[in-house]
């Protein structure tokens, strides 16, 4: 779980309690954009990592299986290899 995770949780929750601040709401926005950015190249590196199943191609598959990782812990990918 990344930190904008968490972030849009506890915003969510204050949301349930009291309206969010104007502050509260872009912070909320920018997570929310982060998180979709997020969504999309994992869903990405997912087709990718079928695509690479399908055809048997073990190295894809491991610089795909490392990017995710990357994706995972720090919510983007590194640069992809040529």
């Amino acid at each position: 779980m990344l930190a904008i995770h968490q972030r849009l949780a506890e915003l969510y929750t204050l949301s349930r309690k009291r309206p969010l601040t104007d502050e509260e709401e872009t912070e909320q926005r920018h997570c929310l954009q982060a998180n979709a950015k997020y969504c999309w190249e994992m869903a990405r590196l997912n087709n990718e990592a079928k695509l690479a199943a399908d055809t048997e191609d073990t190295q894809w598959q491991q610089e795909i299986c490392a990017q995710m990782y990357e994706v995972r812990v720090t919510g983007r990918a590194g640069k992809r290899p040529k």
